[in-house]
């Protein structure tokens, strides 16, 4: 016959266990802003999945290329290693302060450092992008950065929301106008910020931008501005960048200035 003490042991594992089944769901539930947020001073420790195609040496060098393969350089010094992303959030006083990221490598956490192990890539670049929208200077270009290397999630809106936002710093603005180019936003987007963009700064990036596309949207937009732009710098720009395209229509643009 069993003793009290044995169903007395029993019964307080069986509260323990209940009260872990309820536990756990309810830290599943928590966002990860409240979960970052709830250090109010430290580093806090995230991975997630990266997008096909990006890669990083693993000391803070990421790479976005056509495929997910591993590759050494031809004197072996380095290897583009595929994701996951890695990004640490330094918080001072329930503030962000600082964001890193990186692809390859591993965490070199300190013991006071929390790590929240791998999150969601979707919700991390939510997460990152509000980062940029609160913050300014060097953590809100990294966090637009470290968003759009997540995979499974299209955050072309909200760069293109960014880049339209006044309110946010002309550094952001140009780094959420880089990665909306770089991904798979159709350029007809990015030719639509054309009277968004006002600022020297953010001329000189959007006409970088469109050069980094090869379709004729962007060559058509680039001529454009090389022949209509008020500022005479901004169309000097374009026509560098049109002077690197071996496009027959930049050829003739350029033909037809001087035969004009």
């Amino acid at each position: 016959m069993k003793s009290a003490a044995w169903f007395g042991a029993a019964l307080a594992a069986g509260t323990v266990a209940a009260a872990s089944l309820i536990v756990a769901p309810a830290l599943a539930a928590q966002s990860l802003a409240s979960r970052v947020g709830a250090v109010r001073t430290g580093t806090v420790l995230m991975s997630f999945a990266a997008r096909p195609g990006v890669c990083g040496d693993g000391r803070g060098s990421v790479f976005t290329r056509r495929d997910d393969s591993a590759d050494a350089s031809t004197d072996g010094r380095w290897r583009c290693i595929p994701g996951p992303v890695r990004v640490a959030v330094g918080r001072a006083n329930g503030d962000v302060v600082s964001v890193r990221e990186w692809v390859g490598g591993r965490f070199d956490a300190g013991p006071s450092d929390t790590n929240l192990g791998t999150v969601s890539a979707p919700e991390a670049a939510r997460y990152l992008l509000g980062v940029a929208r609160g913050g300014a200077g060097r953590s809100a270009s990294d966090a637009i950065a470290a968003a759009s290397f997540a995979d499974g999630v299209d955050i072309a809106p909200e760069l293109s929301a960014l880049v339209r936002d006044d309110n946010v710093s002309v550094a952001s603005r140009k780094q959420a106008l880089f990665w909306l180019g770089q991904g798979d936003a159709p350029t007809s987007a990015l030719v639509a910020l054309d009277g968004v963009v006002r600022s020297t700064d953010l001329r000189e990036q959007f006409v970088f931008v469109l050069s980094q596309r090869r379709d004729d949207a962007a060559l058509d937009k680039l001529i454009d501005v090389a022949r209509h732009d008020p500022d005479h710098e901004i169309r000097k720009r374009a026509m560098f960048w049109l002077g690197q395209s071996r496009s027959p229509k930049a050829i003739k643009f350029f033909r037809d200035i001087l035969t004009g």
